[in-house]
């Protein structure tokens, strides 16, 4: 394969490699919020002293708590989304293939970004109502995405309909979500992991594709 045939892979945020008072807040929040295991719970000034600025400089940037953690579920969700992209360009042709490159993929960033996971995990019944709102809104759009890649293999493959698919994506994001913590606190186990959520995956589309709705009786009076 060429040089111009490869896929880009999408350049990495500048939330790894701060450059700027915005970047350098944004990956302050996150390690906080790992000690703190809630955002909310986060002074301006304290995450001012993390990112070794003055307490004034945050308003240059964010007026609230609340505005940095919206940023950072913006920056995180377009990270992840833009790598499960390319996983599903780079598939080879199956459900199945594109089941085990996608998760290969999400579980390839999760062991590069731990601590935007954790965030994204914990926050997601956190006590901010934006931000749930806003995680939420990140999973339905993770699951809107791969049941159109899904569903564009429905010649190929025997799959149930695409209102189907997004009931089954919206399960597999929330689970993928919370086998993420897992993954990152049992690193003898990512292995098998990775391999479980595979077979998840699996099960879920298979069952849902084989499966009839019964009829609804009543149940005759006595």
């Amino acid at each position: 394969m060429s040089s111009s045939d490869k896929v880009e892979k999408p350049q990495p945020s500048n939330i790894r490699n701060p450059i700027g008072g915005r970047d350098r807040l944004l990956k302050a929040a996150l390690r906080l919020g790992e000690k703190h295991r809630s955002i909310s719970n986060i002074g301006l000034r304290e995450l001012a002293r993390e990112a070794g600025m003055h307490h004034t400089a945050i308003y240059r940037h964010f007026q609230s708590i609340d505005d940095i953690a919206l940023a950072l579920v913006e920056l995180l969700a377009s990270e992840l989304r833009a790598e499960l992209q390319l996983a599903a360009k780079a598939f080879g042709g199956n459900t199945q293939d594109m089941i085990r490159a996608s998760t290969q993929h999400y579980f390839n960033y999760v062991s590069e970004h731990p601590l935007g996971v954790i965030f994204c995990a914990r926050e997601i019944h956190g006590s901010l109502p934006s931000l749930r709102r806003a995680l939420q809104s990140m999973l339905d759009d993770f699951a809107l995405d791969r049941a159109e890649d899904l569903s564009k293999l429905g010649q190929n493959d025997s799959l149930p309909n695409f209102e189907t698919l997004l009931i089954l994506t919206r399960l597999i994001a929330q689970h993928t979500l919370f086998a993420a913590l897992d993954y990152l606190e049992e690193p003898k186990d990512r292995e098998r992991i990775v391999e479980q959520t595979i077979i998840f995956v699996g099960w879920l589309i298979e069952g849902a594709n084989s499966y009839s709705n019964p009829k609804i009786t009543q149940t005759p009076k006595a």
